[in-house]
């Protein structure tokens, strides 16, 4: 049982980052408390508890939550959740930063093409057992569209150096960019998705995303800095 936690943890490294991040918010938590952002902590914690969660039903028996004999380890269903809540955290972020009624507008269209897509793909996809990749690919799509309106709406007023909001939308962009592509191809080419070590680039856009937030975090040189200025 401790080489498989200990084998497991080697394959899935970024967790320490997750607890490093979450850490740091908490640290400089008074430094952005009243802004948009309050709940963030929050939001990391609740992606640890998911990943724990993730990690003990795939690599114990005693944590199942599916009773598939074809699938006795499946453990999306608590990411497709995680989905859900991750996309309209940030679609609320920034449809409340973005002041461009324009843009807000797109961001409803968006996040409505996102509603649809999780209510179709279940027909396609097995909500308990498969990642839910239409709608995940879909909801991606309309985050970085969301992001981009935000750096163009507020390009005036946004400060790369010390701007939180700033380097999470870095994070969330980078991540979103590829991910949904990594998802598509483990649909359609397990061959290549195992060959060109596709899991290993996912992990590695985690880090380079959560990377992005602790920089945020630690470039916050004051209470007033140009999140509230954004808010």
């Amino acid at each position: 049982m401790n080489q498989t936690i200990l084998e497991a943890l080697k394959n899935n490294y970024f967790f320490i980052l997750y607890f490093a991040t979450f850490a740091i918010a908490l640290v400089r938590y008074r430094r952005y408390f009243d802004s948009i952002l309050k709940y963030f902590p929050i939001f990391i914690g609740y992606t640890i508890l998911t990943e724990l969660l993730g990690f003990m039903i795939l690599n114990f028996e005693t944590f199942q939550i599916n009773y598939s004999e074809e699938y006795p380890y499946a453990n999306n269903a608590i990411y497709n959740i995680y989905d859900l809540v991750f996309f309209f955290y940030f679609y609320t972020i920034f449809f409340k930063v973005i002041k461009k009624r324009k843009s807000k507008t797109l961001i409803k269209y968006g996040a409505l093409a996102y509603v649809i897509a999780t209510v179709i793909n279940p027909f396609f996809e097995d909500w308990i057992i498969f990642p839910q990749t239409y709608a995940l690919t879909i909801g991606s799509a309309v985050l970085i569209m969301t992001i981009l309106l935000y750096f163009r709406d507020s390009k005036h007023r946004i400060e790369k150096n010390n701007n939180l909001l700033v380097w999470i939308s870095i994070g969330l962009l980078v991540f979103n960019l590829f991910f949904p592509l990594i998802m598509l191809t483990a649909l359609y080419s397990t061959k290549f998705y195992q060959e060109f070590h596709l899991r290993q680039i996912h992990h590695l856009l985690i880090v380079v995303m959560y990377g992005c937030f602790i920089i945020g975090f630690l470039q916050m040189n004051g209470k007033h800095t140009t999140i509230y200025e954004d808010l």
